[in-house]
């Protein structure tokens, strides 16, 4: 994509002008993010990176600002060589995905006051497996925590809508609902984690296949942590979770937007965070 005629922020990335879709200039902002931390500079790159920005590597560690600016060759090392790049454009959040050899990541930009800043990047390691969407269990549970409540307090009317909502599709996953599940996930929405590549269609056939069998779902993992940036016409959810079976914890980054009168899920990826074994829910 040109950028030819794009103006540009002190930070050298394109900075989107008044009557201008944003989605031109984002992901302008992304191709010279990647040049510049690719190339013979890596610096070049950090002025880019928003205040809140994080990073999540392949092993579930996660690099606040300061931290990825003392690792960006790492960083450079996973952007390297990527291929089948997509993007979404959520309006005032734009959203990156590419896959490379046994691994997919993630970018997360958001339009702020100044331009374009990538708020979060995400990589998931492939591994091969079948762990499917809404799995079914020998042993029944509860689902408190995320299907009634979560530790969580929005900041916003918007935080709340998109935690209830999601609270929402969690009942709908644990007692499975997929013609109520179904309005609130965007078509084109990819779901992404180490055993499972998933589309909209592929979860709402295992919902709608469940809900025939009567077989007992496995409740939802609780959440841990949450916060959600809210800009407006789309947000961006960090959450980290407990699985309910037992097992490390993970890192999920997801993206909302507001489509069609009513918040709906996006995009979303999640890294396990390893060597950090957890106990089964009780």
């Amino acid at each position: 994509m040109s950028t030819a005629g794009a103006a540009c922020n002190s930070s050298g990335t394109p900075a989107a002008s008044a009557g201008t879709p944003p989605a031109p200039y984002a992901a302008a902002a992304d191709a010279a993010w990647t040049a510049a931390i690719t190339g013979s500079d890596p610096s070049s790159a950090a002025g880019a990176l928003d205040a809140e920005f994080e990073w999540t590597n392949s092993e579930g560690h996660t690099f606040q600002r300061g931290e990825t600016l003392q690792n960006l060759p790492a960083l450079a090392a996973a952007l390297r060589g990527e291929m089948n790049v997509q993007h979404y454009d959520y309006n005032h959040v734009h959203v990156v995905t590419s896959a490379r050899d046994g691994a997919r990541m993630m970018r997360v930009w958001a339009l702020r006051p100044d331009g374009w800043r990538a708020l979060g990047v995400i990589t998931t390691t492939l591994v091969t497996g079948t762990t499917p969407f809404a799995a079914t269990g020998a042993a029944a549970g509860d689902c408190d925590n995320p299907c009634r409540t979560m530790p969580y307090t929005p900041a916003s009317e918007n935080a709340r809508q998109i935690a209830a909502i999601f609270m929402r599709l969690k009942m709908d996953e644990w007692h499975p609902d997929p013609a109520d599940w179904a309005p609130y996930v965007l078509d084109d929405v990819y779901y992404v984690t180490e055993t499972a590549q998933l589309s909209k269609e592929d979860r709402v056939r295992r919902l709608a296949s469940l809900k025939e069998s009567g077989a007992p779902s496995t409740p939802g993992d609780p959440v841990v942590s949450m916060q959600i940036h809210d800009f407006g016409d789309s947000a961006v959810m960090i959450a980290r979770h407990r699985p309910y079976r037992g097992g490390d914890p993970y890192y999920s980054l997801r993206v909302w937007a507001f489509r069609d009168g009513r918040w709906q899920l996006a995009n979303t990826q999640q890294t396990v965070i390893r060597s950090t074994q957890g106990p089964p829910a009780s």
